[in-house]
């Protein structure tokens, strides 16, 4: 072989090696090249996505997944926002606070409508609205919280209260008093000063919505009004306990303090963690309605997945997305960490059927079934800035201000906030 030929076959061979090198790693949009995405979530959930790194490596593995852990409140991710830099690839947002993002940061989202027309049938059809805008879809549903009332059964037994006797929440308020009687120093349910979250489920049972159809703040409606007037009512017939925040709560928990909580299903895990001890004593029902044969279930909570226009890795970030939420094996993981899935195809499997001892029975069957009953409800753009207004309403109420004053202040402070209008 001649001289020129060998250089030329030479010449030949180094570039089938670069365009293997280039074109065949399985990785990420056809290379080889390590990439790391950044993906901003807050306690169990940042939990959750971290233990689905390991396998979702094994299907990418040049996918380098960093999680960042961040607190509720966006304070870490706000800024990245405003000013255009710094931002991570993914963020996770609460399912209530996104539509206040959609509009307080036009364009800071990646428009996935086209990439999830294959998945979208898989998730609950109500999941979606949060997430949609124009049209257009700006992220995927994670976890959902309906509601249910948890019960210490020991405490219901020895008091001589019968579970299945609570259909109402007036049924709910006798049980109480019939169990201050058996033990005084022990509370229904309770409230805390930094949040209205019994506000929220009491309004989500009712089937009300904080934003019309329209973009009108409703607040200071019916169903608001109704809401609170029942908490009230709670209150004045001294079954409640004010436990203040989160750990005073757990706390009266622990302390045998109070003998019933009306939360989410992820608070089952909370239970399960916080107050092992009282393993097997602890009962679910559907919580009570406002009137006999009401509806039974509410929703508080829920988050959603989305991924930032600034990213420069917005497939890889959409491949980790949908290995997270939108498949068998990284729901499995979602679900360990008590996050309970929008994405419906795991309801069929053993993982989602198990017993858990804790309560004597298999929880999340239990709350699917919930889950179909709760009435949708519209947050609209306003919930970034409503936190305030929210928690001071529910306090001036059980504090003795008419229902009516207390919500038609607490719209007037939002729509300040937000510009919107009210609703007539």
């Amino acid at each position: 072989m001649t001289r020129p030929a060998i250089l030329v076959l030479a010449a030949l061979c180094i570039c089938a090696l670069l365009m293997t090198a280039c074109g065949s790693g399985s990785g990420n949009n056809g290379t080889t090249e390590a990439i790391t995405i950044r993906v901003a979530a807050w306690n169990d959930a940042a939990d959750a996505l971290k233990a689905a790194v390991p396998e979702f490596n094994k299907k990418y593995p040049n996918i380098k997944v960093n999680i960042e852990y961040v607190d509720p409140g966006y304070t870490k991710i706000m800024p990245t926002l405003a000013s255009g830099s710094n931002a991570p690839d993914i963020v996770q947002i609460q399912e209530r606070d996104f539509p206040a993002f959609l509009k307080k940061f036009p364009g800071a989202f990646v428009d996935i409508t086209d990439r999830i027309q294959n998945i979208k049938s898989d998730f609950i059809p109500s999941t979606w609205e949060s997430v949609t805008k124009d049209d257009r879809v700006f992220g995927v549903p994670w976890d959902i919280g309906p509601v249910a009332l948890y019960y210490r059964k020991d405490m219901f037994q020895a008091a001589g209260i019968d579970p299945d006797s609570i259909n109402t929440w007036d049924d709910f308020i006798a049980a109480g008093r019939k169990l201050k009687e058996k033990f005084p120093d022990v509370a229904m349910w309770g409230y805390g000063d930094n949040d209205f979250d019994p506000f929220e489920m009491l309004f989500s049972q009712l089937g009300g919505s904080y934003v019309t159809s329209d973009g009108k703040i409703n607040l200071h409606s019916k169903e608001a009004q109704e809401a609170l007037a029942m908490l009230k009512k709670m209150k004045d017939a001294g079954i409640l306990m004010n436990f203040k925040d989160w750990n005073g709560q757990i706390t009266a928990l622990n302390n045998n303090k109070m003998a019933t909580v009306v939360y989410p299903v992820w608070y089952a895990g909370t239970l399960m963690h916080a107050v092992k001890d009282q393993s097997g004593k602890w009962g679910i029902r559907p919580m009570p309605a406002f009137t006999e044969g009401g509806n039974r279930a509410a929703n508080l909570g829920g988050s959603v997945l989305a991924i930032t226009k600034q990213s420069r890795n917005a497939d890889a970030a959409w491949k980790f997305i949908e290995y997270c939420l939108a498949t068998i094996e990284g729901q499995t993981v979602m679900l360990e960490y008590g996050l309970f899935p929008a994405y419906t195809p795991i309801y069929e499997t053993d993982a989602f059927k198990k017993n858990f001892d804790y309560f004597g029975m298999p929880i999340y069957p239990f709350f699917a079934e919930l889950a179909k009953k709760v009435p949708p409800m519209n947050h609209g753009p306003i919930m970034l800035d409503a936190t305030k207004p929210l928690k001071d309403m529910q306090q001036a109420v059980l504090n003795g201000t008419d229902p009516a004053e207390a919500t038609k202040t607490a719209a007037l402070a939002i729509s300040r906030a937000t510009g919107l209008p009210l609703s007539n």
